[in-house]
């Protein structure tokens, strides 16, 4: 390849990979906004599971294990203040798991920084944390 061909082939994939950057954090805040809609419509719970989104969690975790997927087990520790914890579940498994399986899951998954996280959300006054102005 020339040069000019190969600096004309490194521009395209740059442009590529930011085409999928920019696909892949519209994809997780579209994720986000669902949790947020699905936490305002059942008020009464506070943990709930779905099916992840590729390159939501900061680490890359690959394919999942054979005869497994991964899933996001998102934990409402407040009105509007959420954490996810990736985990792999077979297959076979329908996100339809009971809030007390899912939080000993969530648990059992989360590593220490997150446990300590969820103790500090928990404390934390909902009404002290200003909600956001309504568009409109």
């Amino acid at each position: 390849m020339t040069d000019m061909a190969s600096l004309a082939f490194a521009g395209y994939l740059k442009s590529m990979m930011v085409g999928t950057n920019a696909l892949q954090k519209r994809m997780i805040e579209i994720a986000t906004q669902g949790d947020a809609a699905w936490f305002e419509t059942h008020p009464d719970n506070r943990i709930r599971i779905r099916n992840a989104v590729a390159g939501e969690f900061n680490e890359d975790f690959g394919q999942a294990p054979v005869g497994m997927s991964w899933r996001s087990i998102v934990l409402e520790a407040q009105p509007g203040m959420r954490m996810r914890q990736p985990v792999a579940l077979p297959l076979h498994i329908e996100n339809d798991l009971s809030d007390q399986d899912l939080f000993a899951l969530f648990m059992q998954a989360a590593g220490p920084e997150a446990k300590d996280i969820i103790s500090r959300l928990r404390k934390v006054n909902p009404h002290s944390v200003p909600k956001p102005a309504s568009a409109g």
